[in-house]
């Protein structure tokens, strides 16, 4: 939805005409308002957050339904990329259906950022390690959920996997895991799956994370980027 400058008394009552707004501890408040978060990027900030291909909050019990408002973006650069995962599972091989069809996946919170030195870097810059020791006492932080997953409203089936957040299907290890997701987010990966979208202020997007990956480009140094998030439960 474009051209959409709302203020957060409207943000949140457009929002919750879809679901319960859920306040995420992990990211800074507008305040006032504790169910919208402000995902910021500083013009002096290398890392930003959503840069790699994922989909929001898997970890928890059911899937999240995410709407992003633009308030501030760079001149150039700073898209989103989405995913259609009922789509790329729809165009797998039919052995490959057969292959994954019992399967379940373990998705865990501590495995979004792998990299200890970007981690290190993204909290120095993005000021969360309070909210993460916050993260930390409670007690959903990890969940298995079923590698095809059927959508409670309209039965459409979807690889819910995504390379953010899941770690190794149940019962077999990492390194087991390893080939057959591979071979998954290789095919997921596939243009024809994908779309991009170019922000500009005012722009509204919401999203399924069940049958859904996003990724956010990090092209835009030296520029400030503002986005207000709401997650329905």
């Amino acid at each position: 939805f474009r051209d959409q400058h709302l203020s957060s008394e409207q943000y949140l009552g457009f929002a919750a005409n879809f679901g319960v707004p859920k306040v995420n501890p992990l990211t800074p408040a507008v305040p006032g308002f504790s169910a919208i978060s402000r995902l910021i990027k500083e013009a002096s900030h290398e890392t930003s957050t959503g840069d790699m291909w994922h989909a929001d909050h898997t970890f928890l019990p059911s899937p999240m339904n995410t709407i992003l408002l633009a308030v501030e973006v760079p001149e150039y650069g700073g898209d989103t990329l989405w995913l259609n995962t009922r789509a790329a599972y729809e165009q797998l091989p039919e052995h490959t259906k057969t292959e994954i069809s019992d399967l379940h996946a373990l998705h865990s919170h501590s495995f979004l950022i792998k990299d200890l030195d970007y981690a290190k870097k993204h909290k120095q810059e993005h000021g969360v390690e309070a909210m993460n020791q916050e993260f930390a006492r409670s007690p959903t932080k990890m969940h298995h959920h079923p590698v095809v997953r059927k959508h409670p409203h309209t039965g459409a089936e979807a690889l819910f996997i995504n390379p953010g957040y899941t770690v190794k299907f149940q019962d077999w290890s990492r390194e087991q895991s390893m080939e057959l997701l591979n071979r998954l987010y290789e095919h997921c990966l596939q243009p024809e799956f994908q779309c991009r979208f170019r922000w500009r202020s005012g722009s509204i997007a919401m999203w399924d994370n069940s049958h859904t990956w996003h990724f956010a480009v990090n092209d835009y140094a030296g520029q400030r980027r503002e986005m207000h998030r709401i997650v329905l439960q």
